[in-house]
């Protein structure tokens, strides 16, 4: 009898026994997304491979998709606003959000919940460092950026550090590179923005620019506009955040209308598409002075300003001098500000 206990005790716990877990060669994301635009998709966008990832969004904002990944891989989500997200196979991760405000309510659950909070961390804490204008960071001088980058890195190491018994390895292994390259990458901008500063600082006299191709036939100098307040959009036909700005500046033009400013578009459209330019203008029936840059993104008053990147905004005032070498946008209620300001 005492034979037959003990083979039946072996059974039962043999019977209860959970078979190994066999990770998935997949990971799954879903969620749901209130305020959602029925227009768009959520896009998953890989830095690395330039590669996205379409996820589709029902009317009611939920999603749900399967991705078999090559490697663990850190996207840019994009809806309505970018936001990071770590996805690697076998994690069943829950992303819900409100478009309106993601960074506010965006929330993880499941399966790579941790390292999907770290990010969230790490991307609060670096706006955090930024602040409203990230060029007042770059711009310190150097012994108070040193203090505030060195607070910055020692916070962000000691987050990662209590947490990294629950992350990644791979995932731990990786936010130590990229803040170690993070850091070098401030310290190159941070030389950079004090040379900006220097050369294009409130009151320094502009970089110059000669003979563009004028919309309305000839050719133009911004020696031509002296005497008023320039605000300069730099643009291009093939930039779509440019393209959202048109209306925007088409609103501010008519209200400063008969005050001494002038509104000088730039082109930096290749001379190529000269004729795709002039279209666009027509038909978006763009006003102000319309011209095209003798070179595309190679001129050299581009390079002059440091424009890596477009749109970009100047503001000159009636001497020539520059007011603001990275001006709000149309979009932005603070040019309002900016330019009733001044003397116009």
């Amino acid at each position: 009898m005492r034979n037959l206990v003990v083979i039946a005790m072996i059974v039962l716990f043999a019977s209860c026994k959970q078979e190994p877990h066999v990770p998935k060669d997949y990971a799954v994301i879903h969620g749901t997304i209130k305020n959602v635009n029925d227009s768009i998709s959520l896009r998953l966008y890989n830095p690395e491979t330039s590669k996205s990832v379409i996820i589709e969004v029902d009317k009611n904002g939920n999603f749900r998709d399967t991705l078999k990944l090559d490697k663990p891989t850190s996207y840019n989500a994009v809806y309505n606003n970018i936001f990071v997200m770590y996805l690697k196979n076998d994690m069943d991760l829950q992303v819900d959000f409100d478009s309106e405000k993601i960074q506010e309510t965006i929330t993880f659950k499941g399966k790579g919940e941790d390292e999907n909070n770290f990010l969230k961390f790490k991307s609060k804490h670096v706006a955090g460092l930024f602040g409203e204008d990230y060029k007042e960071y770059l711009g310190l001088n150097a012994e108070d950026f040193n203090t505030t980058t060195h607070k910055f890195l020692k916070d962000f190491n000691t987050e990662l550090d209590k947490k990294a018994n629950v992350l990644d390895s791979a995932f731990v292994a990786k936010e130590r590179a990229d803040i170690e390259e993070f850091k070098i990458n401030m310290e190159g901008q941070h030389q950079e923005q004090l040379e900006i500063n220097a050369k294009l600082g409130q009151g320094k006299p502009s970089p110059d620019f000669k003979n563009y191709t004028n919309y309305n036939g000839g050719k133009s100098s911004l020696a031509d506009y002296r005497g008023s307040y320039v605000y300069i959009d730099v643009w291009a036909t093939w930039c779509v955040p440019c393209i959202y700005e048109i209306p925007f500046l088409a609103k501010v033009e008519k209200q400063y209308e008969g005050k001494n400013i002038k509104f000088l578009s730039i082109s930096a459209d290749q001379p190529k598409d000269e004729q795709k330019w002039r279209k666009m203008i027509k038909d978006k029936n763009m006003h102000g002075i319309q011209l095209m840059a003798d070179n595309a993104t190679e001129s050299q008053f581009f390079a002059d300003y440091y424009i890596y990147g477009i749109p970009r905004f100047i503001l000159l005032d009636p001497q020539g001098n520059i007011v603001a070498y990275d001006a709000p946008r149309p979009s932005e209620e603070k040019l309002k500000d900016l330019l009733n300001s001044l003397d116009i």
